[in-house]
């Protein structure tokens, strides 16, 4: 049977060292937790700054209630969609999220956003954004 290493054990293994963000970084969380009250479609919500220099791991959204027909993406002013790609969220069990291209380091500080789409947010409840970030 073939073994394979992975890129990083690779790297470890040849005597060299990983990036401490992409390897044995710790974990930051931050949490964005939202009322809900009829936020209309293109509204934007600040969940939180992401620092130069983190890496993205992976979010999960939670809602209290279903959002019924309204979709929600998560990124930045230039790019809306970076981390969420715009999709409901109807059940109240934890969802994972995350995109691998935006699991690079950032280069710059960034203002993450949600951003409403196709209808309107319920008028009560509560939706929680957590969003994690690999440090040195």
């Amino acid at each position: 049977m073939a073994e394979t290493y992975s890129n990083e054990q690779a790297t470890i293994n040849s005597g060299n060292k990983v990036d401490s963000v992409l390897f044995n970084g710790r974990v930051r969380l931050r949490r964005a937790t939202i009322t809900l009250a009829s936020q209309a479609i293109n509204d934007t919500i600040v969940l939180c700054d992401g620092k130069r220099g983190e890496v993205f791991v992976y979010g999960v959204i939670t809602i209290s209630g279903s959002a019924g027909s309204s979709t929600i993406e998560i990124g930045t002013s230039d790019d809306t969609d970076k981390y969420r790609a715009a999709a409901t969220k109807t059940s109240t069990a934890p969802e994972l999220f995350g995109k691998v291209a935006s699991q690079v380091q950032l280069t710059a500080d960034e203002k993450i956003i949600a951003t409403i789409k196709a209808a309107a947010l319920p008028a009560s409840g509560t939706l929680t954004i957590d969003m994690f970030f690999s440090t040195v």
